[in-house]
């Protein structure tokens, strides 16, 4: 039994590891055509060409005020992630969010 939790346990820690990395070192820069909820009530962003974009080093819940047609943005390597709420009169986008990680891998591990 051991044995098998401690597969487990190396299995999570390693999943969440490669995901956290690869984030980190990826750039952003969509505008959100569909958004779904977790049952942690983070959102699920999908960019315009139906892919599902998960963040694991960024918290954004379900009462932040994010809609479709907001945009994301976040340059490689960059600790802070930004969103985009656009203004309906004139067109254009202001920042709305502005997130720092708050994933359980430290940002300087990946990008220096």
């Amino acid at each position: 039994m051991a044995i098998i939790v401690a597969l487990a346990l190396t299995f999570v820690i390693t999943n969440t590891f490669i995901h956290c990395k690869r984030e980190f070192i990826s750039g952003y820069n969509f505008k959100i055509s569909r958004i779904s909820v977790a049952p942690t009530k983070a959102l699920i962003f999908y960019d315009g060409e139906g892919r599902k974009v998960s963040l694991w080093n960024y918290s954004i819940k379900s009462n932040v005020n994010v809609a479709v047609g907001d945009s994301v943005f976040k340059a490689p390597c960059s600790e802070v992630l930004y969103i985009y709420k656009r203004d309906d009169d004139k067109g254009e986008y202001r920042e709305h969010l502005k997130r720092t990680p708050s994933g359980p891998f430290p940002f300087k591990w990946f990008c220096r």
